[in-house]
């Protein structure tokens, strides 16, 4: 038997005592016998080992001898053939006399114990006094069987720390480096399955050691998780069961009947605190998130049905990772108007992969909240209604189409099919307050309005007599496809691009299509730049020598045909060179055809929202217009509506949507008649609700008077790098930045925290602090018990006053700026939209990032973000902590 397979550590340092000693023992020590080795033990001397064994090539006999008595048999009998004879007593020198002690080698006895085995293993200067104690005795065990075994690193020379001890034990026993352990490394740790069987082969006083340890560590919360190591199998399934129970309300009966099923089962007599047991779970979640593997997925099937055991399932929506929470959590969110059921729908780990389900909710959320903002359908005018449709109804449309593709759950899809029906009912009273004013639109175009053959004439000339424009018209795009696809354009972080608007105040307007909305009506009035019918033939000439472009102008007209690239180029060869040609005077139109061609088509019932990268050759061409710093406007004929059920009229005589006048409207149609109706005759019946169809059964159509239709979508994208360099400058001649953004109902933002705050008023630079009258308390704005807002405490704090003499008197806005918008977002809460800022800032439609940062050159002091732009550069948010601390109230 070799010394590391000895039964006792006792037994092991006195092999390894005596190992030592015989390798100092000169062979003419033995004088004719055995080298005789005394050891004194400290209690009753025993010996449990072979009597016999080889150390070192030596043979040597072991003896334990109790008495005096026994020391001298021991000695009367020794063996030739034994090199060495170890004697184990626990009498001292004087008792055993002068005889036996000239018997021993050296004519003395060794002292061994575990603790010397310890510091002859690891050759320490010294133990720390601490390992010595008698509730420490695993300590020593465990470090002599690792000494003995796997190996410990010298210490030369040192003295041993009971906290470097146990460090060494926990590396070995659990495979984890103890200077940067946490709780998630821990669960990390003894959810692997060999680690976790040697932890519960330990030795009892080992295992409660190291649990001391890491409590001291890691807190009580690490008890619960090596308690549960030792009798579960799944231990993070189990710390996933407590995420949920722990989550629930410990009020609710139910919940807490249920916990204590899991406590009691988990831990019989042990009783953690249910704060403990909470903060194990979860750091259990925070394992389970950042740890994707097929072993962590199957602890996660493995928790649903643990929860399910425990008839906890109801309470799942409490869990981040469980599916079955994600599935609560998705009816809950369906089910709800709540911004925070979304939110907590959208925090779930399966958001991600299940992006389409979430998309769905959030789209019934949001149209809940349009419902209950908006209490009737009421239009001014064409104009108000084009407007209405560019910045809302064309938000509505994009959430109808995501709740009308339904779900295969039945909860979450009773409530996409009841949201559907009440928002389309509602959205449909909008067309038909619309088809009641489109008669007149059929003779003209109303004050304020572009219509389709006016847009370049009006819009584009002008800006091609001092840029190059690139037209991109996507045939068939509507309001609701054209915001999903400038919302990627402008988010995509490499892009770069600012959309710029004609309307002041910084919102989008809709261009006015002709009658029927058809291609060959619509496409061609847009590119001729006057009403005609044509095909496609006829365009390319119509467009290139329209009479309106300036002089000098080159036009070039590309169809789809020649987009594709060819010959190693990413675009067509004749779009290609107009690109790539440097003239003072360009404007390229590019007519691309996905949405229209997605209409016959499954695509958008499939999957109905759309990105730029949809619309093949739009990336290369924003990229071509990016690099050559090309104006975009990107339009379109006409728009669509989708099939959602609609009743079909067979008619042949017209289009999909539309038909010949043979017989009088009947409801859910528009008679138009005049010079922008297009059709045959200068008259035609349109569908004015998208419930109607004359053609066969397809996925989409166009042709008829729906807003959706006739509301042509007008996007103007300025290229990165375009900015204007002075503070809140205007980007583009004659045109604001899009600075609305999509609807409060759409956003979540509460609509009665942002209003768009009122201009700021004119106020001298050396005004005289008005004496406040005696008034009741303004409920929004911060009273300083002075009568002074936050905001004109700041502007007269002396750190204010400093660091803006310090800037460049035209890089920053007066004072009174500050004040008025420090006064406006905080009234709203900390966040605004840009448009309402901008309005407070007294600059409507001007560069939101220019305004920001103009104002952040003073608030942001030291670099600290207390000003800031958010949501894609939608909203502005004030971190009022931050400005009390850089620019504290009482300094004002």
């Amino acid at each position: 038997m070799t010394a590391a397979s000895l039964a006792s550590a006792t037994e092991n340092a006195v092999v390894t005592r005596v190992r030592r000693l015989l390798a100092d023992v000169e062979p003419s020590s033995r004088r004719g016998g055995p080298v005789v080795i005394g050891i004194r033990t400290r209690g009753v001397p025993e010996w449990a080992g072979d009597e016999v064994v080889t150390i070192d090539n030596r043979r040597t006999r072991f003896v334990a001898c109790p008495s005096v008595l026994a020391m001298l048999d021991a000695l009367a009998e020794t063996r030739a053939e034994d090199d060495a004879l170890v004697v184990l007593t626990d009498r001292d020198p004087g008792e055993l006399g002068d005889a036996v002690m000239a018997r021993l080698y050296r004519e003395k006895l060794y002292d061994v114990s575990k603790y010397t085995l310890l510091h002859d293993l690891l050759q320490t200067k010294q133990l720390d006094p601490r390992i010595r104690a008698s509730d420490q005795a695993w300590l020593v065990d465990a470090l002599v069987g690792l000494a003995q075994g796997v190996g410990l690193p010298a210490a030369h020379g040192t003295v041993l720390s009971r906290e470097l001890a146990v460090a060494h034990v926990l590396r070995a026993r659990l495979g984890v480096e103890p200077d940067t352990l946490d709780l998630v490394g821990l669960i990390g740790a003894l959810d692997d399955a060999p680690t976790r069987t040697l932890w519960r082969s330990l030795p009892e006083d080992e295992r409660h050691g190291l649990t001391e340890r890491l409590v001291e560590m890691l807190g009580r919360p690490a008890e619960v998780v090596t308690r549960l190591a030792r009798s579960r199998d799944d231990l993070l399934a189990e710390l996933l069961v407590a995420d949920v129970l722990t989550a629930a309300p410990a009020t609710d009966p139910v919940a807490a009947e249920r916990y204590g099923g899991f406590r009691h089962s988990r831990f019989g007599s042990y009783e953690p605190a249910r704060a403990d047991v909470r903060t194990a779970a979860q750091h259990a979640v925070r394992f389970a998130l950042d740890n994707d593997s097929e072993r962590v997925r199957h602890q996660i099937r493995r928790a649903d049905i643990l929860l399910a055991e425990l008839n906890g399932v109801g309470f799942a929506q409490h869990s981040r990772v469980l599916p079955s929470g994600f599935t609560q959590r998705l009816q809950r969110a369906a089910q709800s108007s709540d911004g925070a059921d979304l939110a907590a729908l959208r925090e779930h780990a399966l958001a991600e992969q299940e992006a389409t389900h979430v998309r769905r909710v959030e789209a019934a959320v949001r149209l809940r909240r349009w419902l209950d903002a908006t209490p009737e359908a009421r239009l001014a005018g064409i104009d108000d209604a084009l407007r209405r449709h560019a910045r809302e109804l064309a938000w509505v449309d994009r959430e109808l189409t995501q709740v009308r593709q339904g779900s295969a759950d039945d909860s979450v899809a009773a409530a996409l099919a009841d949201v559907a029906d009440r928002a389309g009912r509602r959205r449909d009273e909008f067309d038909r307050a619309f088809a009641r004013l489109l008669p007149d639109a059929a003779h003209a175009v109303p004050d304020d309005v572009v219509g389709v053959e006016s847009l370049l004439p009006e819009v584009v000339t002008p800006l091609v007599r001092r840029h190059r424009v690139l037209l991109v018209v996507v045939d068939g795009m509507s309001g609701a496809v054209a915001a999903e696809i400038v919302d990627s354009v402008v988010q995509d972080g490499r892009g770069g691009w600012t959309e710029v608007v004609r309307a002041p105040d910084g919102g989008r307007d809709a261009v006015l299509a002709a009658f029927p909305t058809e291609t060959s009506y619509c496409r061609t009035s847009l590119l001729a730049g006057s009403l005609r019918s044509g095909t496609q033939a006829d365009e390319p000439q119509a467009f290139t020598k329209a009479p309106f472009w300036p002089p000098n102008t080159r036009a070039v007209l590309v169809h789809k045909s020649g987009v594709g690239g060819t010959a190693g180029s990413d675009l067509g060869p004749e779009l290609d060179e107009a690109l790539s040609a440097e003239r003072e005077r360009q404007v390229v139109a590019v007519v691309l055809n996905a949405v229209d061609e997605s209409l016959p088509t499954s695509r958008q019932s499939h999957d109905p929202a759309w990105t730029y990268r949809d619309v093949p050759g739009l990336p290369q061409l924003l990229e071509r217009a990016a690099t050559g710093r090309w104006i975009v406007v990107l339009t379109s004929d006409h728009g669509h509506v989708l099939e959602h059920g609609s009743e079909r009229r067979p008619d042949d005589t017209g289009g999909s949507r539309w038909r010949q006048p043979e017989s009088p409207s009947r409801p859910g149609e528009v008679a138009l008649s005049g010079p922008r109706v297009l059709a045959p005759g200068g008259s035609a019946v349109l569908a004015a609700s998208e419930r109607l169809r004359y053609g066969r059964r397809a996925h989409g159509y166009h042709g008829g008077a729906t807003l959706a239709e006739v509301a042509i979508p007008l996007v103007v994208l300025v290229p990165p790098g375009a900015e204007s360099e002075r503070a809140g400058g205007e980007i583009l001649d004659g045109w604001a930045v899009q600075t609305m953004g999509p609807p409060d109902w759409w956003t979540g933002r509460p609509t009665t925290a942002t209003p768009l705050a009122p201009a700021a008023p004119e106020r001298p630079r050396n005004r005289r602090k008005p004496t406040p009258p005696p008034a009741e308390p303004d409920l929004f704005t911060p009273d300083h018990g002075d009568g002074r807002s936050r905001g004109d405490r700041l502007i007269a704090s002396e750190t204010f006053q400093v660091t803006h003499r310090g800037q460049p008197r035209n890089r920053v806005p007066a004072p009174e700026v500050f004040a008025a918008v420090v006064d406006a977002l905080i009234a709203a809460g900390g966040r605004l939209p840009v448009a309402a800022v901008l309005q407070a800032a007294g600059t409507p439609g001007r560069n939101p990032r220019g305004v920001v940062t103009a104002l952040a050159r003073v608030l942001n002091l030291d670099a600290y973000p207390v000003i800031t732009l958010a949501d894609g550069d939608r909203t502005v948010v004030l971190d009022q902590h931050l400005l009390d601390e850089q620019f504290p109230p009482e300094d004002g």
